[in-house]
């Protein structure tokens, strides 16, 4: 749900196939020896502190957990609680997709092709008027707005469902309607806010009553209050979140996410056996969605490229439906999401020609580990030769030395032109500091450290509840590279660069007329290149 961290995860996505007769269900569960060895290695190795899978053959489900969920000593085991993160969308899909079916045969029947404006009115304004009157369920759910994310404006303080709404207005698109695909959790939220207004209920519980309770799902919650409370009683247990620090060789505790906002694009929390049961009725096209209500969120509406994709060995690009993806991988096709959060990683895929499905459930986003794990069971499955499977531990170092590379070089990769010597800067440091306002960004407080003589702002922005760490280093001019470090609640430094959560920006001042600094901008949305979004002085 950020795009600024190396590990993003992306999600993947696909083509509507019928489904087919299972082959070759197994009853024997796929978590021998070997694989537990293998699970126990791979942990290690990459620092992931906890990990949980499942898997579905045929009408057989299988589960284990392994490595940590709480330090020092309480294991993972498959009732552990974690973060579902992104793999909520296709459950707000899903729920739309109850709405259309009861309006179906009414005055006013809700369809794909709804616009939000129709339903919200003056709630929903974006930058672009023509966009604003033509955006619909369709789009928003299928990641074709032409909006990007600007995933760091999503929180503040005292948000509502309708104030993530409002901040739309003041956040630039990228791209036409319908001519890119741009992750943005942002419509996810709009979306739900749309479910809450028509049936005039909390998310949350409308998935509890239309979906959870219908799929026996009593292991599932949108809210963290309730998960706690689920945990307190003893029939759960709720994982702890951490990422590995390597200055001190340990595991650090993160905070939970705990905010409303988060809604249908991320909130839920569930098991890895919970969440077997959604992948089930989605892989067999069961109740309680309807046939047309599958069809809907199978059927792709736009194509996207990457560089990335886990499931794609040989396509150049693949294809997003509604909150689901479908890929192809040696030739299979794959239905499938991921979500990850600070502390937690989510995945979330079946095989509908198989009639297999596979969710794992992670205490730790950074790492390839629930990836490798993943792979082996897959690739077991299609029986692909050893010497022909993907080496996902090497891809991984091999993207995290790229990284490496672009924070030790930031300075002439941003910015290849620098005179030398440097231009001064217009005013003393000092006059740099100070409070800066967006409408839908929060606010940034900017300090001078006289010691290192950096301006610093310390958990200003937030990547989903959890501070980033920023500092300012002069370039030229009123130029600057801000080094940033989401969540581990320290700042970043040349000696101990963290590729998963370390990241460099661009950052531009401006005086005004009056000798004064006016204003910063920082280049903090990627899908908007070189332009900045801008923060303005208030104090």
């Amino acid at each position: 749900m950020y795009y600024h961290l190396l590990y993003v995860l992306l999600y993947l996505i696909a083509l509507t196939l019928q489904l087919q007769t299972p082959l070759g269900a197994h009853d024997q569960s796929p978590f021998d020896r070997d694989f537990d060895a293998l699970a126990s290695q791979t942990l290690e190795h990459w620092r992931m502190s906890g990990l949980a899978i499942a898997v579905i053959d045929g009408n057989k489900t299988f589960s284990k957990g392994y490595g940590i969920e709480r330090f020092p000593d309480k294991p993972v085991t498959s009732s552990s609680l974690f973060y579902a993160g992104s793999t909520t969308k296709s459950f707000t899909a899903a729920a739309i997709s109850l709405l259309i079916d009861d309006t179906a045969n009414t005055s006013r029947p809700l369809t794909w092709q709804t616009p939000l404006a129709s339903i919200l009115g003056s709630d929903f304004i974006m930058q672009d008027a023509w966009t604003t009157t033509h955006v619909t369920l369709e789009d928003a759910l299928s990641h074709r707005t032409g909006q990007p994310g600007h995933d760091l404006s999503l929180l503040g303080p005292n948000n509502s469902l309708r104030d993530v709404v409002h901040k739309l207005r003041y956040l630039p698109p990228t791209a036409e309607i319908r001519t890119k695909w741009q992750y943005c959790n942002m419509m996810y939220v709009t979306v739900s806010y749309i479910i809450e207004k028509l049936t005039g209920v909390w998310l949350g519980h409308f998935l509890q009553t239309r979906i959870y309770d219908a799929l026996n799902m009593s292991s599932t919650f949108f809210s963290l209050a309730d998960a706690k409370a689920a945990a307190d009683t003893g029939r759960v247990s709720l994982a702890q979140g951490y990422a590995w620090v390597n200055s001190t060789r340990s595991y650090q505790p993160l905070s939970y996410m705990d905010s409303p906002v988060v809604s249908g694009a991320g909130a839920t929390i569930s098991t890895v056996i919970d969440f077997t049961k959604w992948v089930r009725c989605l892989m067999t096209k069961s109740p309680p969605l309807s046939s047309a209500g599958h069809a809907a969120l199978r059927y792709p509406r736009i194509a996207y490229t990457t560089v990335a994709n886990e499931f794609t060995e040989s396509s150049e690009f693949n294809l997003y439906s509604l909150g689901l993806g479908i890929s192809f991988y040696r030739g299979e096709l794959i239905v499938s999401h991921g979500g990850g959060l600070p502390g937690f990683k989510t995945l979330m895929a079946f095989l509908p020609n198989r009639q297999w499905g596979i969710v794992t459930m992670a205490n730790t986003l950074e790492g390839p580990a629930d990836t490798i794990l993943a792979f082996k069971l897959i690739d077991d499955l299609l029986g692909v030769p050893p010497p022909q499977r993907s080496d996902w531990g090497k891809r991984t170092e091999a993207a995290l030395q790229q990284k490496l590379y672009t924070l030790r070089h930031a300075r002439e990769i941003n910015y290849p032109d620098v005179p030398n010597p440097p231009i001064p800067l217009t005013l003393p440091l000092s006059e740099y500091a100070g409070l800066y306002t967006h409408p839908a960004y929060p606010t940034i407080n900017l300090t001078l450290n006289r010691a290192t003589n950096r301006l610093y702002t310390l958990s200003c922005l937030h990547l989903l509840g959890e501070p980033i760490h920023a500092s300012l280093s002069h370039v030229s001019g009123d130029f600057f590279l801000v080094w940033a470090r989401a969540y581990l609640g320290t700042e970043p430094k040349a000696d101990d660069w963290n590729p998963w959560t370390d990241f460099v920006l661009k950052g531009e001042f401006r005086v005004g007329e009056s000798g004064k600094v006016t204003r910063i901008g920082i280049n903090i949305e990627p899908q908007m290149g070189e332009q900045n979004i801008w923060w303005e002085r208030s104090a």
